[in-house]
């Protein structure tokens, strides 16, 4: 390959000192798409902005932080294992992120550190721009009691679903979260067949936010054809695209739905907050959405 350089500078973004410097605070943090993603929305938008992965452990989590806006870094998003412990940190909090109790998206002011949560309308745009609204209309059963199920009952709770049934492994932890949303009806069931064949033939949407379906595992206390024939399965894993759950959910006719729009919904959000541009969302779902299928090919 002959080396040209006039092409390379013509042709390849190099930062400079006026690039907007943006990242994720997460542990780890090598397996995130956002940089990919935000650096997508940014060409989209014709905007000079760098996107970088910063991996930080739990302990040095304030320390990070702090050290952010002195580096001129304007903004991050949070993933796990940090999401809850940014609440103490923020200057200001969202009306979001203080109900759902956890900080995904900080921007970096001069009146102080900001936390939002982009998670839960991230979550509902996806779930609109695939299935359209009529499930707001109707129960949905959530599948897991973590901090991604804050956000979505939260999200499904504004979005005014009449009954949201919990179901978690460990009853109490359900509990505990209902109790956190006094005011949406959030229903606490354990995670068993019984007492999901009571509520799946009610809910127009089921929705699974544990990690099972990662490696492959599947959901035996689920008999998807008890559902309503028009209901959709929503899996808010995205790596793999297709898990078992949603495989199943094909083979019963229902609508079947991968998290990665969430993932490109909530970044959208997020990059709105920091640039107060709202990125067109589908065309760049659709190239994370073609590498992923070629990633998934080619193990």
């Amino acid at each position: 390959m002959v080396f040209s350089p006039q092409s390379d500078i013509n042709g390849c973004w190099h930062p400079g000192g006026g690039t907007s410097v943006y990242g994720i605070l997460g542990y780890p943090v090598t397996h995130s798409l956002s940089p990919w993603m935000h650096r997508l929305f940014a060409a989209q938008q014709d905007l000079d902005l760098a996107y970088v992965p910063f991996p930080v452990h739990e302990e040095v989590i304030a320390t990070a932080l702090a050290g952010l806006p002195t580096l001129g870094v304007r903004g991050v998003n949070v993933t796990v294992p940090h999401k809850e412990a940014m609440l103490p940190l923020m200057q200001q909090l969202s009306a979001a992120a203080r109900a759902i109790g956890a900080v995904n998206t900080v921007c970096f002011t001069p009146s102080g550190i900001e936390g939002h949560n982009t998670d839960a309308l991230g979550f509902q745009r996806a779930l609109e721009r695939a299935a359209g609204n009529g499930w707001q209309q109707y129960p949905a059963t959530v599948i897991g009691a973590g901090g991604a199920a804050r956000a979505i009952v939260y999200a499904l709770g504004h979005a005014g679903c009449p009954a949201i049934y919990l179901a978690n492994r460990h009853l109490p932890r359900a509990e505990s979260l209902a109790v956190q949303f006094p005011d949406l009806p959030v229903h606490p069931i354990p995670l068993d067949s019984a007492a999901l064949s009571a509520v799946l033939p009610h809910s127009a949407l089921l929705i699974n936010t544990s990690a099972r379906g990662l490696h492959g595992e599947h959901h035996p206390e689920l008999d998807l054809a008890r559902m309503p024939r028009n209901g959709s399965v929503y899996d808010i894993v995205y790596n793999p695209l297709e898990t078992p759950l949603l495989h199943a959910a094909r083979q019963a006719g229902l609508g079947a739905i991968d998290g990665l729009g969430m993932l490109v919904e909530q970044g959208a959000e997020s990059f709105r907050i920091w640039t107060g541009t709202l990125p067109q969302t589908a065309a760049v779902e659709e190239i994370l959405r073609r590498w992923l299928r070629i990633q998934n090919t080619s193990r």
